[in-house]
């Protein structure tokens, strides 16, 4: 929209956005100026056909494309969406949640890093990494996405990706309990960096299996 009768000293008038939802609405000031009689109030567009005129258009199309990618992004969050919402959102200023298998990456680079103090072996760090892919699987397959934000992992959700370690990944016991496990661990990092708020592992415990080994014979010896 238009706001009229603010007239800069060249006569023209500022438009801004207005983004409405169920009777709430929230304006947005962007900074670019119309001519008052080339503003089309029907269409939200300036029907006038000077350079300046025709790349406001293209401006306040991008607008709208951004503010529908922003509403889509909320969505699949599951966000709270409202005006305030989407115009703070727009501005830069909502806090994006911390997404799980980026925070799970976060911890494999600092795996890594004790791979390189001589800390932790080679294999451990690849069971890290794999660990994060197995989970991107899991939720492609689960949620139809490949990452979720952290506070959405639920009890449930925890249950279902060790169903889908042991039954789709073929993990026997003790790769399945250690891929849970590091999990866990990134959740612990979630809790303490206030990224997640409910731990979904309470009351959850994970044993592993004891290898019976036998002893060798003199021959095999």
């Amino acid at each position: 929209m238009a706001r009229k009768g603010r007239p800069n000293k060249e006569g023209e008038i500022p438009v801004v956005l207005r983004i409405t939802m169920n009777g709430q609405r929230a304006e947005v000031y962007i900074n670019r100026t119309v001519v008052p009689e080339n503003w089309n109030a029907a269409k939200g567009q300036s029907k006038g056909k000077t350079k300046k005129d025709l790349e406001l258009n293209r401006y306040l199309d991008t607008i709208r494309t951004k503010i529908c990618e922003i509403h889509n992004q909320l969505v699949m969050r599951d966000e709270m969406v409202n005006p305030d919402v989407l115009k703070r959102a727009f501005l830069g200023k909502l806090e994006k949640p911390k997404m799980l298998c980026e925070a799970f990456r976060e911890v494999n680079v600092k795996v890594r890093e004790k791979l390189e103090r001589g800390d932790v072996c080679e294999a451990t760090v690849l069971r890290w990494e794999r660990c994060v892919k197995y989970l991107e699987e899991f939720l492609l397959d689960k949620e139809g996405v490949k990452d979720i934000p952290m506070k959405k992992l639920t009890s449930g959700m925890v249950d279902d990706f060790e169903h889908h370690l042991r039954v789709k990944k073929g993990c026997a016991n003790n790769a399945a309990v250690k891929y849970i496990r590091y999990l866990k661990n990134v959740v612990r990092v979630g809790i303490a960096n206030k990224w997640i708020d409910e731990d979904p592992f309470v009351g959850k415990r994970y044993t592993r299996t004891k290898s019976e080994r036998e002893k060798l014979t003199e021959a095999e010896l």
